[in-house]
């Protein structure tokens, strides 16, 4: 999979992580003055919940369900963190030494990560416990749907609606078009 707009270009390599699941490692190609800064992340999604939540949104591909930044978790490890020189290429780098670093810090950093999820049910614990964005509830409302939880799916998508009405108004629109459109696909009543 490729995103990219005209200024920027990330690279994003996916492997299935199980039934449903979807690895995936992010790293940042776009050119700059001194090479290239990587920025590399991993994250994890559900097919089928991923699938569902764009398409209730109106959009043509699924997002990352819970993600972090190789950065966030060498500081979640007590390693230095933030914009860290080891994930930026220079001209004058060996590329080979550059890729066996970064892939020996995804193996010790990223991938221990990514096992963490073996199931829905953990990305639903993680997305729990965290701070929850207007896609983060999305992604709850339908997990919690496909795992039979209405109520939970209600739940979320109440808070969904609740923040709608401080939202600029195309995002409101959006938000309401995702709330129906689940309420339909579930057939959940309110």
């Amino acid at each position: 999979m490729h995103s990219s707009n005209s200024e920027e270009e990330y690279e994003i390599f996916v492997k299935r992580g199980g039934p449903d699941l979807i690895f995936q490692i992010g790293v940042d190609l776009t050119p700059r003055s001194y090479g290239l800064s990587l920025n590399p992340s991993v994250g994890v999604s559900h097919g089928r919940v991923s699938a569902l939540a764009a398409d209730f949104y109106g959009l043509h591909e699924g997002a990352c369900m819970v993600g972090a930044s190789l950065a966030d978790l060498f500081v979640a490890e007590g390693r230095e963190g933030g914009m860290l020189p080891r994930w930026a290429l220079f001209p004058s780098d060996d590329i080979g030494s550059f890729v066996e670093a970064l892939m020996l810090d995804l193996r010790k950093y990223g991938f221990p990560f990514l096992r963490r999820f073996k199931s829905l049910p953990d990305i639903v614990q993680n997305l729990e416990c965290g701070p929850k964005s207007q896609f983060d509830l999305a992604h709850l409302a339908v997990s919690y749907a496909e795992m039979g939880d209405l109520r939970g799916s209600r739940a979320a998508l109440d808070k969904m609606m609740a923040a709608a009405d401080s939202e600029p108004r195309f995002v409101a629109e959006q938000t309401r078009r995702f709330v129906f459109n689940l309420k339909k696909h579930y057939q959940i009543g309110g």
